[in-house]
């Protein structure tokens, strides 16, 4: 079998492959961002609960989830003992960083050869969100510049994974203190992880407090708003579903912090955006300002009922909660 290219995301997928790229390409889709996460993706048990999850938040079939989810990793594995070569096409954000994390923790046993093509800019493109940005002709100046992955690499993608699934943040807070330089770009992706824990101050996550905060001087169209939240934490990789998803999160709860004028709800897998979306404004209650002050707690008052990787975030008391300023976690 030739190499075998996997990479995230369809628009760059049908790039790579227009630019003549020698080998078969693989599109990963499976978000390891969100929801229940374990060492093996296709363990049924997990499949279910992730199938069930992504049905919930974002209205995705879950035989359709299920299906696709072991259909990809079948093919993984059928590439792991066939392809001559596996190149992996993987940016610097958390979300593709947990990606490449994932497929190398997996490839560990591999005979064959794994390279790797990882990058936080390009030339002449700025500012650079992703891969998917180039042109064919960019692209092609790319053909053959991956680079063999080594030993130090894989091993420190399996206990990065092992940290991420585990079912407290303790592993990767401890991850984190160590020097993780033979994967670049790991560092900064893990720490924008751990900013997703509800701070101790207010509840809320570092995405949760910069929505807030570009609301406090009045109300935003919900593009501008993604727009904005996409630049200012780019390095999270966030999609517009799962953006939608944590603005839900924020609005339809028993104390809301955003009110929400021009929609009764915001889009969900498959749908296109309704008619006159760009006019659907976001706001702040009288509760999304306390918040935002660190005067109102979000999860003592709305209670939490999600995954950060492998841990089970449900309640409002003894949930894991960030310690501003450290790489730390409290449960309170």
């Amino acid at each position: 079998m030739p190499a075998l290219h996997i990479v995230n995301g369809d628009s760059f997928g049908n790039k790579l492959r227009a630019s003549g790229i020698d080998g078969e390409i693989l599109v990963w889709r499976e978000s390891l961002y969100e929801g229940p996460i374990g060492m093996h993706m296709s363990d049924s048990v997990l499949l279910s609960l992730r199938a069930s999850y992504m049905n919930h938040c974002y209205g995705i079939p879950e035989n359709l989830f299920t299906s696709g989810t072991l259909h990809q990793e079948a093919l993984l594995n059928k590439a792991s003992s066939s392809a001559d070569e596996l190149v992996l096409w993987f940016e610097h954000d958390l979300y593709d960083q947990l990606m490449l994390c994932y497929l190398l923790s997996r490839l560990m046993d591999r005979p064959y050869q794994t390279s790797l093509v990882s990058m936080d800019h390009f030339p002449g493109v700025w500012p650079f969100y992703g891969l998917g940005q180039l042109t064919i002709d960019q692209i092609r100046t790319l053909h053959g510049t991956w680079i063999p992955i080594l030993e130090d690499q894989l091993h420190l993608a399996r206990k990065v994974w092992s940290a991420y699934s585990a079912p407290e943040p303790l592993p990767m807070a401890s991850i984190l203190e160590e020097d993780l330089s033979v994967l670049p770009y790991l560092k900064k992706a893990l720490t924008a992880h751990t900013a997703r824990y509800p701070s101790v101050q207010n509840g809320l996550s570092a995405i949760q407090e910069l929505i807030l905060s570009l609301l406090r001087d009045g109300e935003l169209s919900l593009l501008s708003l993604f727009s904005q939240v996409s630049a200012e934490a780019s390095g999270y990789g966030l999609g517009d579903l799962q953006f939608w998803h944590i603005l839900d999160q924020m609005w339809h709860c028993d104390y809301p912090l955003l009110r929400i004028a021009g929609a009764t709800e915001l889009p969900k897998y498959g749908e296109a955006l309704p008619p006159q979306f760009d006019q659907v404004c976001a706001g702040l209650t009288e509760v999304g300002r306390l918040a935002a002050t660190g005067k109102a707690d979000h999860i003592s008052l709305n209670g939490i009922d999600d995954w950060i990787g492998g841990v089970r975030m449900l309640g409002k008391k003894d949930i894991w909660r960030r310690i501003s300023g450290s790489i730390g976690f409290s449960k309170l």
